[in-house]
């Protein structure tokens, strides 16, 4: 009688889906998230009319937390991953601004990447 109740198809888990996070989808979150955020950095520069290198680091926080929610979690290799993302993002986007990658604002690429890799390695 206990095996029957454990065999019951309403206690079947194996036909429930079950979502594996896939280092792919959590690259393509920090693709997205890092676009988001280059657009967002770019923007306030044509708009405010004057640069804010800092906000840099806001493409690293949209980078690493769409990387960690596509993911559905945290993983170290994701965090090199969105950390390198977030990195080139942020100097692609300064050398939009300046026409030159300005040696200065390594500052902002750093603390970028950095915010990156522990959002999305956590």
């Amino acid at each position: 009688m206990a095996f029957a109740l454990l065999s019951h198809p309403a206690m079947d888990t194996t036909n429930e889906q079950s979502v594996e996070p896939t280092l792919a989808k959590g690259i393509a979150g920090a693709v997205l998230g890092a676009a988001l955020g280059a657009a967002a950095m770019y923007g306030f520069y044509k708009l405010a009319g004057f640069r804010f290198p800092l906000l840099g680091v806001g493409i690293g926080v949209l980078t690493g937390y769409l990387a960690r929610t596509f993911y559905k979690g945290g993983d170290s290799n994701l965090g090199i991953a969105a950390g390198g993302i977030a990195l080139a993002a942020v100097v692609g986007t300064l050398y939009l601004m300046y026409g030159e990658f300005p040696i200065f604002n390594i500052v902002s690429v750093i603390v970028s990447a950095s915010v990156a890799y522990r959002l999305a390695a956590r």
